[in-house]
């Protein structure tokens, strides 16, 4: 085989370790779980409110599935 025939493959991997955590040149987005809990927790509220002022005969029907989604 010539030289030319044989693909040369280069890796770059730039691992920051600290103690028992490593990074691998990720970037995260800092904000704090609860406030993740809270957006979430407020969205099902007005879609819950959505939905009793829209069809209140469905609303004991969205409000179980909503039970069955938190509870799998």
């Amino acid at each position: 085989m010539k030289k030319a025939d044989k693909p040369c493959v280069v890796i770059h991997v730039h691992v920051h370790g600290d103690n028992n955590k490593v990074s691998l040149n990720e970037n995260r987005s800092h904000v704090p779980a609860v406030a993740i809990k809270v957006i979430i927790a407020a969205l099902v509220a007005v879609a819950v409110l959505a939905v009793f002022f829209c069809c209140p005969d469905q609303l004991p029907d969205f409000v179980r599935s909503i039970g069955e989604v938190i509870n799998s």
